[in-house]
C-alpha cells in the first residue's frame, strides 16, 4: 500500500508539473473526442517515417507485439492506430511495419481518437491513433546501418518503406533486416541448503540471428466500395553454442557439457478488406490467413572430468501453425451515437511433433514424453452488438454484448474434444473537462490460448520438462477501469487505474501420475490483479530549451493460491513494475538531437512443481546523437546498455515439491554488455 502511496504522490506531481509548463489554452483543433497534431508539431524531430512521429505523439504508447498477442481472434491482429481511418487485415505484421512503409512526407497529421470516436473498436483500446496522410502521388524512406557488439563483428540491418497512388490504386512496400552476434557470458554458484558453496559454473554463449521480412499493401475502388489486399513473408534463425564447465571451488574440473541450439521460423500471410456503403450501413468484411513453420534442434553432450564423452541427449521439434479468420460489421451512424453488429469465425490450427533420445555410449534409444507429438484445431465464432450514445456535450455512453463459442479437437498422444462458450459484456462512461476526459469502464476479457502450451517440450539447457497440457482453459477476469486523459498544448498525461477478478488462472501446474509428475501450463483457480498505468509527455523548456521528458511506467500487482504449497503468492512470471524514460534535446538550428532512455522492470518467479526460478533483465541505460547536417539523411549513433547491468537468476530446488524441505539453490548472473548501434535514414 505505501508503494501505491508513493506513486499516487508522483503522479500528483506529474500533474502540477504539466500545469506549470503548459498554457490553459487548448489547441484549436481539439475537439470532445479527438485531439489534432498537425505535421508542423513533428517537424524539430526530423521524423523519417510515420512511426518516428506516433512515437513522439504526447500521451500515447504504441501497443507492444506481446500485447497484442493476448487478444483473442482479429482483436489480436489489430492494434491502437489507425492510417486514413482504416487498418489492414495483418496479424504477422506488426504496427512497426505498417508505420515505416508511411513516409513522413505524406502525414498531413495524426488524430488522437478518445471516448466515442474509439468507442467499439476491435481493439479495445480505450485511445488510438490516426494517421492521415496526402494525396502524394509516391515517396519512401530508408535505413542502413549495422549493430557492433561484444563479438565485435558487425551484424547490417536495414529497412526500406515505399508508398503512393497510381491512378485510383493506393500501394506501399516494405522490407527488412535485422542481425545480432554477440556474446552472454556468464558464471553460475552451486550451493547446499545450508548456504555453502559447492561448485562453480563458467557459462559461454555466443549467438547469432537474423531476420529478414517482406510485406506490402494495395488498394482500389471495387464495386461501388474499396477493396484492400495485403500480404507477407517472413524468416529468422537464431543459432548459439551454449558450453557449461563445472568445476570445484578450487578449480578442478568435474564435468563439461556442450549445447549447441538452433531454431528457425517462416510464416506467410495474407489479408483481404472491403468496405462499402449499402444505404445507411457501411459494411466492413475482412478476411485472414496466417501459416508458420517452426522448427527447432537442441543437443546435450556430457563429458565428465575428461574429455570423453558419457551421454547425449538430442530434441527435434517441429511445430506447423494457422490461423484463418473472417469477419463482417454493419455500422450505423445515429441521431446522437452509433450501433454496430458483426460476426467473426476463426479456424485456428497446431501439428506439433518431437523426436527425443538419450545415447549413453550404446546408441540412441528414444524417450517418450507425453503429448510432445499432438495435432490440435480449433473452430470457433462470436457474435456482437455495440451502440455508442451521445448523452450531451460532456457525457457519452459505450456498450456492448458479445458471445463466443468454440471447440478443441485434439488427436495424437491424447484424443479429446472440449466445448468452451463465453459471454462477454462491455459498458464504458465517458465524461468530458474541457480538453481532457475521464472514463470508466466495466468489461469481461478472455484471454489468448496459446497452442504451443498443448504440446509437450523439453528445455535442455535447465534440465526442464515443458509439459503439454490439453486441458488448459483461457484465463477469464471481469475488470474495472478508470482511465483519464489530461491534454495540453504540448504536454499530455493519461493515467488508467485497474482491478480485475481473475477466473481459471493461467499459471504452472504439476500434471501427471504420482511420482512422476511434470510442470506444465494449467488452470490454478481465481486471482486478482490491480495496479496504475501511467504515460505523459511534457517539455522542458525553458530549463532545457527544445528538450522533452517522455515517461511511461506499470505498477501493478497479482496474486493466486498456489497448487503446490496453498499460500497466496503472484503469478508466475509477472512483472510488478516496469518503468521507460526518455530525455530528448532537439537542436533545431544546429540540425543535431541526442537523448538518453532508461528502462528497468522488476524480477519475475516462475513457481514450478518442486523450484522457484526467480531472474531480473539487466536495467539498460542508452544514448543516442542524430544529426541532419547533410541534406536529405538522417546519422544515427546509438550506445545500448551503458549500464552494463548483470542479467541475474536464482533458482530453488525443494524436496519432494516446493512444500518441502529445501534443497539446494543455484545463483548466476550473465553479462551481456554494451554495443554500438549506427545507422544512415534518408527518403526516395
Amino acid at each position: 500500500m505505501k508503494t501505491f502511496q508513493r506513486f499516487n504522490s508522483i503522479l500528483l506531481a506529474s500533474v502540477f508539473a504539466l500545469d506549470s509548463v503548459a498554457q490553459t489554452s487548448v489547441p484549436a483543433s481539439t475537439t470532445a473526442d479527438r485531439v489534432v497534431y498537425e505535421a508542423s508539431f513533428y517537424a524539430p524531430f526530423a521524423p523519417r517515417t510515420a512511426l518516428d512521429m506516433v512515437k513522439q505523439t504526447p500521451g500515447f504508447v504504441l501497443t507492444t507485439d506481446d500485447e497484442e498477442s493476448q487478444r483473442r481472434g482479429f482483436a489480436g491482429a489489430v492494434g491502437n492506430v489507425l492510417v486514413d481511418g482504416t487498418r489492414l487485415s495483418a496479424k504477422s505484421q506488426t504496427l512497426t511495419d505498417v508505420l515505416q512503409r508511411v513516409p513522413a512526407s505524406e502525414v498531413v497529421r495524426i488524430e488522437i481518437l478518445r471516448g466515442n470516436a474509439a468507442a467499439g473498436d476491435a481493439s479495445g483500446a480505450a485511445v488510438l491513433a490516426n494517421v492521415v496522410r496526402t494525396r502524394a502521388t509516391g515517396g519512401g524512406a530508408w535505413a542502413l546501418g549495422f549493430e557492433l557488439a561484444n563479438a565485435e563483428e558487425p551484424a547490417p540491418n536495414g529497412w526500406f518503406g515505399w508508398g503512393g497512388r497510381r491512378g485510383v490504386t493506393e500501394y506501399s512496400l516494405g522490407g527488412s533486416t535485422y542481425a545480432l552476434q554477440r556474446e552472454l557470458p556468464g558464471e553460475r554458484r552451486d550451493f547446499d541448503s545450508d548456504g555453502a558453496p559447492t561448485a562453480r559454473r563458467r557459462d559461454a554463449s555466443p549467438r547469432e540471428f537474423a531476420e529478414y521480412a517482406l510485406n506490402g499493401q494495395a488498394a482500389r475502388p471495387v464495386g461501388g466500395g474499396k477493396l484492400s489486399v495485403t500480404a507477407q513473408a517472413y524468416f529468422s534463425r537464431y543459432h548459439d553454442d551454449s558450453t557449461l564447465l563445472t568445476t570445484t571451488l578450487e578449480g578442478a574440473r568435474l564435468e563439461n557439457e556442450l549445447i549447441p541450439y538452433t531454431e528457425s521460423d517462416r510464416v506467410g500471410e495474407a489479408g483481404v478488406t472491403y468496405t462499402h456503403a449499402l444505404g445507411g450501413w457501411d459494411m466492413e468484411v475482412a478476411a485472414l490467413a496466417t501459416r508458420k513453420r517452426h522448427l527447432s534442434h537442441v543437443s546435450s553432450t556430457h563429458f565428465g572430468v575428461t574429455d570423453v564423452q558419457d551421454s547425449r541427449f538430442t530434441q527435434l521439434l517441429q511445430q506447423d501453425s494457422g490461423e484463418s479468420i473472417v469477419r463482417a460489421t454493419f455500422t450505423r451512424a445515429l441521431a446522437q451515437g452509433r450501433f454496430e453488429s458483426g460476426a467473426e469465425l476463426a479456424v485456428n490450427t497446431l501439428d506439433g511433433a518431437s523426436r527425443v533420445a538419450l545415447d549413453l555410449g550404446g546408441g540412441p534409444f528414444p524417450i517418450l514424453v507425453p503429448n510432445a507429438n499432438l495435432a490440435v484445431r480449433e473452430n470457433r465464432g462470436e457474435a456482437f452488438v455495440s451502440h455508442a450514445w451521445t448523452l450531451d456535450e460532456r457525457w457519452s455512453l459505450e456498450s456492448r454484448l458479445a458471445a463466443e463459442v468454440s471447440r478443441l479437437e485434439f488427436t495424437g498422444d491424447t484424443e479429446q474434444s472440449v466445448s468452451l462458450k463465453f459471454l462477454k459484456p462491455r459498458v464504458q462512461l465517458t465524461r468530458r473537462f474541457g480538453p481532457h476526459q475521464v472514463q470508466l469502464r466495466a468489461f469481461r476479457d478472455v484471454g489468448q490460448l496459446d497452442f504451443t502450451d498443448f504440446v509437450s517440450s523439453v528445455e535442455v539447457a535447465d534440465e526442464i520438462v515443458k509439459g503439454g497440457n490439453p486441458d488448459l482453459k483461457p484465463q477469464t477476469a471481469w475488470a474495472l477501469e478508470l482511465d483519464t486523459d489530461l491534454r495540453f498544448p504540448r504536454a499530455a498525461l493519461r493515467v488508467r487505474l485497474f482491478r480485475h477478478w481473475l477466473d481459471d488462472v493461467a499459471d504452472f501446474l504439476p500434471v501427471g501420475p504420482p511420482g512422476a509428475r511434470v510442470d506444465a501450463p494449467g488452470n490454478i483457480g481465481g486471482g486478482s490483479l490491480r495496479g496504475v498505468e501511467i504515460s505523459g509527455r511534457v517539455p522542458l523548456d525553458p530549463v532545457l530549451p527544445g528538450g522533452t521528458l517522455t515517461a511511461s511506467g506499470t505498477l501493478q500487482d497479482a496474486q493466486a493460491r498456489d497448487p503446490v504449497t496453498g499460500e497466496r503468492r503472484l503469478l508466475s512470471d509477472f512483472l510488478r513494475h516496469q518503468l521507460k524514460v526518455e530525455l530528448r534535446e532537439d537542436l533545431v538550428t544546429a540540425k543535431l538531437s541526442w537523448g538518453l532512455s532508461f528502462t528497468g522492470e522488476s524480477a519475475k518467479t516462475s513457481y514450478r512443481l518442486a523450484e522457484r526460478d526467480t531472474t531480473r533483465k539487466s536495467s539498460s541505460l542508452d544514448a543516442f546523437v542524430e544529426t541532419q547536417a547533410i541534406s536529405g539523411f538522417k546519422l544515427r549513433l546509438t550506445v545500448l546498455s551503458i549500464l552494463d547491468a548483470a542479467e541475474e537468476r536464482d533458482r530453488r530446488f525443494f524436496v519432494p515439491d516446493r512444500a518441502g524441505a529445501p534443497e539446494s539453490f543455484e545463483v548466476s548472473a550473465r553479462h551481456p554488455g554494451h554495443w554500438w548501434l549506427l545507422s544512415l535514414t534518408g527518403a526516395f
